[in-house]
């Protein structure tokens, strides 16, 4: 079995290196995995713009006994940063340029074969769009939220469980006993 947040880490990682404004390398990284206010808090200082940012998904169970599958509720962002506090026109490009990147991506996810994606289907009505920005920090973002599905995950497993145990002899009371000898 696969770990999906591995996975789905690695698999935005990818996208990340091969999208030509993100271009995400080791020696210049420009991809987070992790929760956006953590990026927007702490760890900004240690990616490079425009950057990618994957986050942690919310897993939601439906279906019925014998066919459950899970739907995961998840986002991830483009962010950039901007020069000038109060710029208005510099904040309109570069967060309509997070957005065209956001739909890029998002384009790719739906496009990807089956074989090469952590999850099965996107629902593509679940998908929404939203501007963010920390005009303290001086950065701006377009986040898209999500909803992944894996069709027909059975969530038990036989594996799982030891064997019942074997159910102890019961010992003889002396009335079976006595019926015993007489017979």
């Amino acid at each position: 079995m696969t770990n999906f947040l591995i996975d789905f880490k690695l698999y935005m990682g990818h996208l990340a290196r091969l999208h030509r404004e993100i271009q995400d390398t080791p020696e210049e990284r420009h991809y987070f995995f992790g929760d956006l206010p953590d990026f927007w808090a702490n760890l900004r200082s240690e990616v490079n713009f425009p950057a990618m940012v994957a986050e942690y998904s919310e897993v939601n169970y439906e279906g019925g006994k014998s066919n459950v599958s899970k739907r995961r509720v998840t986002s991830f962002s483009i962010v950039d940063s901007y020069d000038q506090a109060g710029d208005v026109n510099e904040m309109v490009l570069k967060v309509s340029n997070c957005e065209k990147i956001a739909e890029e991506v998002l384009g790719r996810m739906i496009k990807d074969p089956d074989s090469e994606k952590p999850f099965r289907t996107i629902d593509i009505e679940s998908i929404t769009g939203e501007y963010n920005a920390n005009e303290a920090n001086k950065y701006v973002g377009y986040r898209i939220n999500l909803t992944l599905t894996d069709p027909n995950i059975c969530i038990y497993s036989d594996n799982a469980w030891l064997p019942e145990p074997e159910p102890e002899p019961e010992e003889a009371t002396e009335t079976e006993e006595t019926t015993d000898a007489d017979s």
